[in-house]
């Protein structure tokens, strides 16, 4: 049962990191791209950061689905902003 929920896992975090990488390329949000430039920069890795990244998203998502609402691509960016700050 452990190994189907580590397989969900992975799956799951491929599937955001998937996301991320496209938000990168169509430039949407445009702090994507920043963020990972900015990331990447720094000296993080480009697999960690699209992973910092993807938790950010997924973290958004359980909270528009929690209150269902609409994703609010704004506080998505404003975290994923944070990111390059260092306050996570």
């Amino acid at each position: 049962m452990e190994e189907m929920e580590q397989a969900e896992d992975e799956f799951a975090m491929q599937a955001l990191v998937e996301a991320v990488e496209n938000q990168i390329s169509d430039g949407h949000p445009r702090e994507a791209g920043l963020v990972m430039l900015a990331l990447t920069s720094s000296g993080v890795e480009h697999e960690v950061a699209l992973e910092q990244m993807a938790d950010v998203l997924a973290y958004h998502i359980s909270v528009s689905l929690e209150k269902s609402e609409s994703f609010d691509v704004n506080a998505y960016a404003r975290d994923l902003l944070k990111l390059s700050e260092g306050d996570e």
